[in-house]
């Protein structure tokens, strides 16, 4: 079984493994750059990340996910008047593929339910992985471009978007 995580508030002491976070999800295709242009690029998309989650969702909950007292992931979510948006979800490579994810999205799901809401969410069009997860746990599609997906998962009882 899954040992439970624990979240906590975002703290500006959180700054550098926020990055190294971002860094382990968004460095892989950069890897072939030199490290100073890669190390470059990865701190302008993560500032970017950001600034456009904090304009966008002003009031979303910024968490960091610990176990036993180490941060190895994060999970921003955002409760809006018609849904709970899943903004952001991420585990250090080391923390993937262990059932983290599946215990924080299920954590969240019943947020929605208990909220009577539908859960929103976003995944890339290229991470098949995470894509069968959502499948897995109910969640259907909205639309879809090149680059994203757009899920929902509606409990009973919620409206659907």
């Amino acid at each position: 079984m899954t040992q439970p995580a624990d979240r906590r508030p975002e703290g500006p002491a959180d700054a550098e493994f926020l990055f190294a976070l971002f860094a382990s999800v968004h460095g892989p295709p950069l890897v072939g750059l030199a490290p100073a242009l890669r190390d470059l690029l990865l701190r302008q998309g993560f500032a970017g990340q950001r600034m456009t989650y904090r304009a966008r969702y002003p009031g979303a909950c910024f968490d960091v996910v610990e176990r036993a007292g180490t941060a190895i992931g994060r999970i921003v979510t955002d409760r809006g008047s018609d849904a709970l948006t899943l903004v952001d979800i991420a585990l250090l490579p080391a923390r993937r593929g262990r059932g983290v994810g599946t215990r924080l999205l299920g954590e969240t799901m019943e947020a929605a339910r208990a909220a009577g809401l539908p859960l929103r969410l976003s995944v890339s069009t290229d991470n098949a992985r995470a894509q069968r997860l959502y499948a897995r746990l109910g969640f259907t599609t909205l639309r879809a471009d090149d680059l994203q997906i757009e899920l929902v998962w509606v409990p009973p009882g919620a409206a659907r978007p």
